[in-house]
This record gives C-alpha cells, sequence and structure tokens, in this order.
C-alpha cells in the first residue's frame, strides 16, 4: 500500500458526506475525568448498493492542543465487510513509525517500519479479523456493528503492538455492546448504529461531541 493513499483518505474527513451516507465526527478521549486527547474520523463507504464495506480514516491527538503524540489509521473493508488494507502511522518526537497491512485470501500480511528497522509478520486464519488500537476509538464501530444479542465472537488484532486475541460482542439493547474477552468495555450507538461512546474498563473513555 503506498503512503499516499492514507494521506489522500484522511483527506475525506474535510468533504461533505451527504451524499455518500457517510459519517463523520469527533471523539474527546479522557480517563475518569481528565482530558488525554481528540480524534477525529470519517467512514466513507464503498460502492453504491453493496451490503457493507468502506473507508474508515481516523487522526487522533495526544493531548488535544499541541499535541505530541499523532496517530493517523486508515482501514479499508470489502462489501462484504473483509478487512482489505490497512495503515497506522504514529508521529512522535522519536520519530515516525508506519504499519501497513494487506489481505489476501485467509492471510494478513503486516510490514513495520521505523527510521531504524523494518519487520513483516504474517497472520494465517485471518478471515473476519477486526483491527482495533489502543489509542483509536473509531474502529470500535466494527466491534458495534457486528455485535449480536446472543454475542458474537470477534478475532482481533492490535497491529501496532502485534497484539491478537478474541473477543465477545454482545447487543444488551438497541443502543449498547457488552464487549468482553481481550477488551472489556461498554460501546453505545445511537439509533442509527453511529459510534457515540467507547469506555473500557480501564478507565478510558471516548466520547462523541456535538457539531
Amino acid at each position: 500500500m503506498r503512503a499516499a493513499t492514507l494521506v489522500l483518505t484522511l483527506t475525506l474527513c474535510g468533504l461533505p458526506l451527504a451524499a455518500q451516507q457517510g459519517d463523520r465526527g469527533v471523539f474527546a478521549i479522557q480517563r475518569g475525568g481528565t482530558p488525554l486527547g481528540r480524534e477525529e474520523f470519517t467512514f466513507a463507504p464503498g460502492e453504491a448498493g453493496a451490503t457493507g464495506g468502506g473507508i474508515l480514516a481516523s487522526l487522533a491527538r495526544y493531548p488535544a492542543t499541541a499535541p505530541t503524540v499523532q496517530i493517523q489509521a486508515m482501514v479499508e473493508e470489502s462489501s462484504t465487510g473483509a478487512l482489505v488494507a490497512l495503515q497506522i502511522d504514529t508521529r512522535q518526537a522519536s520519530g515516525v513509525s508506519r504499519v501497513y497491512g494487506a489481505a489476501l485470501k485467509d492471510n494478513l500480511t503486516i510490514r513495520q517500519t521505523t527510521s531504524a528497522a523494518e519487520s513483516v509478520r504474517e497472520y494465517p486464519r485471518a478471515a473476519g479479523i477486526v483491527i482495533l488500537d489502543d489509542s483509536v476509538f473509531a474502529l470500535y464501530q466494527a466491534v458495534a456493528r457486528r455485535a449480536t444479542p446472543a454475542g458474537a465472537r470477534l478475532p482481533v488484532l492490535f497491529p501496532r503492538s502485534g497484539r491478537r486475541g478474541q473477543v465477545t460482542a454482545t447487543q444488551s439493547d438497541p443502543t449498547t455492546v457488552e464487549v468482553s474477552g481481550a477488551v472489556i468495555g461498554t460501546l453505545t450507538v445511537d439509533a442509527t448504529g453511529r459510534l457515540m461512546r467507547v469506555v473500557l474498563s480501564d478507565g478510558v473513555s471516548a466520547i462523541r461531541q456535538s457539531k
């Protein structure tokens, strides 16, 4: 995946989405009431008529003003909801690190580069995997979307750290999803399914701000 893909995708944040029926929002990130950062995200759906898919682009800043860490993330899914590609750039005082990912059939290849080194990891049996990150909360939209009343068991991957596990996403009512397993927390969505709030067991929360 070319690095320019992420830059171009993030420009979607400045485009009107009404015609695309996508989503755009801002999360205030905090821990126990103490502000930590701010995340701006955009979702652009796939081809007209498709039942799913599209590109989620996000920019998280820590702290919100004069940030010392910025994380740009892009995840693309096919019309069936399967992962196609991902890119996560982390910018901080020590330099820039980049994670690229591409799926081919049931395998996922992750390439990570820094100013000093490059590594490649292969993940077999990656069908249905959900991409998450400890500092990018818009990604939890995929967990909320797949939740079921009986509890959907989802494989998850945190590409920057390489951590892999499984979560169960249970829709306890039309607007609440309880998450257990590798991640523990509660997701809140609105009547249209938009992610409104992420509250994790470690005390970190991301709350959508009013326009």
